[in-house]
């Protein structure tokens, strides 16, 4: 039995076929085990097309409000006009979910967009098994946390908020991973979670980024997660250290994660992009 069990899960499927394409390729490399679903991504249908039948994959929602890139940007699944306060004046989803604190878009229309997201991954012939969130919009939207937890209950999902334990220093590790086996090795038994954003090193991903972070670092910084985590040497380190990758399914839940826990781990997430891209 593994010492070590991480819910390994690789985000943003169907944003651009770049990331579909390097998800396949984690995906097949074996430690990634779960994935998220950007059901208004515009390479979703693509992203059924090459996942969807892969039944060793547990699958979730990736809940989508926002469109954080300046060149690259998504549309409700759901038509609303910019009363909704999800929208700009151009149909697409805003920037950033802190902007819902001004635009105050209406809890209604928030979970019919979110009832829609769901249902259009389920038409495509996903198995959703899990909910999670881009970008935690449950900070600025009053109510949200609590709607998310009861959509998840009605329609029988795995709640992501019972599931976000990081390996302690991990942080510290990210940004300087040298001596991977020996910070392994530092890591007490247990589960924890790791998320990713694979995605391949092209034009399409250099068109990603705005005034935060720039399209190359991006591109750069989700290809090397590519790279390592779909390459041999991680998958010999993870065996000498007794770790395996789990399904959230696979998963014990633990005590529910507060909004309070979500904007420290935003803050550590956003920090992190700005540096590696990923």
């Amino acid at each position: 039995m593994a010492k070590l069990k991480f819910i390994t899960r690789a985000d943003d499927a169907g944003s651009s076929h770049s990331a579909n394409l390097a998800i396949c390729k984690v995906t097949k490399a074996g430690f990634i085990k779960n994935v998220s679903l950007m059901a208004p991504g515009l390479f979703i249908e693509e992203a059924a097309c090459l996942l969807a039948h892969r039944k060793e994959i547990c699958f979730g929602m990736h809940t989508t409000l926002n469109a954080e890139w300046d060149r690259v940007k998504w549309k409700p699944v759901l038509p609303v006009g910019q009363h909704s306060g999800l929208v700009d004046k151009d149909g697409y989803f805003l920037p950033d979910p802190s902007l819902f604190a001004d635009t105050k878009p209406p809890l209604e229309t928030v979970m019919a967009e979110v009832n829609a997201q769901f249902e259009r991954l389920r038409a495509l012939g996903f198995d959703i098994r899990y909910i999670d969130s881009h970008m935690f919009p449950e900070m600025f939207i009053d109510g949200l946390d609590d709607a998310i937890r009861e959509f998840a209950q009605n329609k029988g999902l795995l709640d992501h908020m019972h599931y976000y334990t990081l390996p302690p220093g991990f942080m510290d590790f990210a940004a300087n991973p040298s001596h991977p086996l020996r910070y392994l090795a530092s890591i007490p038994p247990g589960q924890y979670f790791l998320v990713t954003h694979p995605s391949l090193y092209t034009d399409e991903m250099r068109q990603t980024g705005n005034a935060t972070v720039s399209g190359e670092t991006i591109a750069k910084g989700r290809a090397q997660e590519t790279k390592l985590f779909s390459g041999v040497p991680l998958r010999l380190m993870m065996k000498m250290a007794g770790a395996a990758g789990i399904r959230y399914d696979q998963a014990e839940p633990q005590k529910r994660a507060t909004v309070d826990d979500l904007r420290k781990s935003y803050q550590n997430s956003t920090a992190n992009e700005k540096e590696s891209g990923t």
